[in-house]
């Protein structure tokens, strides 16, 4: 029996947001190097086409994709007491997502997508929820929290942290318990198909969707982390670039944003061919 692993991208936790066609592409990307051999359900906090959204929200999309999120306003944590304004939980209300655990799990593992360091109480929220509604499963933290501030991450209560963007590197056991580690490994040295499209499939409902061209960033700017985390500049291969567009395309997408570092890098080369 293929191994049941479900896809969680968590609510955001800030003073605002704002859906600039934002999307787990870096969860998606590992999700469709696991689709032959596991059996993938998506659970995303800000897809504004979810049902569960409330509908006048919905229908507050712009032409291009773009809209604003349903928010809470929540107690601002300590270290934010002294900015004035108003401090927002971001994405479908939680109970929905613990409905959805009680009437799906159980599930064997849960990968978790990170994005900015500062929305680690999202994180930890769908963690906490995980650990009460679906205790057997393991849970995983990867994306760019995770490898910027692993650490961190450690204390969050997760079984792993995946640190870089290669699913079969860098992961360490949390709490001394490396089975869930070990689980994780299993899956990514096993049937992974390397140049997968995305599991953009696991939407219901998809008008806009995310891709890139290149890898990493050629340039090394001192505020930026991208040139501390040792990722090398790489083109993708130009015909599995368009197999990805094709395919959002045949899944119904109207709008597709660039995710790249460095989009306009030698043009003549990367961007003017695809």
């Amino acid at each position: 029996m293929k191994p049941k692993i479900l896809l969680v991208n968590p609510p955001i936790y800030d003073f605002t947001a704002y859906d600039f066609w934002l999307k787990p592409y870096g969860m998606l990307r590992v999700a469709g190097q696991f689709r032959p051999t596991a059996d993938l359900r998506l659970f995303d906090y800000m897809d504004r086409l979810n049902p569960d959204f409330d509908p006048a929200i919905r229908e507050k999309t712009d032409n291009f994709g773009k809209g604003s999120y349903p928010f809470k306003i929540i107690p601002k944590p300590n270290p934010l007491k002294d900015i004035q304004r108003c401090y927002r939980r971001y994405g479908i209300p939680r109970k929905i997502f613990q409905d959805f655990l009680t009437k799906n799990a159980p599930f064997d593992a849960v990968l978790i997508q990170t994005v900015m360091t500062y929305w680690y109480p999202g994180y930890k929220e769908v963690i906490e929820d995980i650990r009460q509604f679906c205790p057997p499963a393991k849970i995983i933290l990867g994306g760019f929290y995770a490898t910027a501030c692993t650490e961190h991450a450690k204390t969050l209560g997760a079984d792993a942290v995946i640190v870089g963007d290669d699913c079969s590197m860098g992961i360490l056991p949390m709490k001394g318990n490396p089975v869930g580690a070990c689980s994780i490994t299993d899956l990514s040295s096993h049937g992974l198909e390397a140049r997968a499209t995305p599991a953009w499939e696991l939407y219901p409902k998809l008008d806009t969707a995310v891709m890139t061209l290149t890898h990493g960033c050629p340039f090394k700017c001192s505020y930026c982390f991208v040139p501390q985390s040792n990722v090398k500049f790489q083109t993708r291969p130009l015909g599995q670039c368009l197999a990805e567009l094709d395919y959002l395309v045949s899944l119904g997408v109207k709008d597709i944003a660039f995710y790249d570092d460095a989009l306009l890098y030698q043009p003549e080369k990367i961007l003017l061919p695809f």
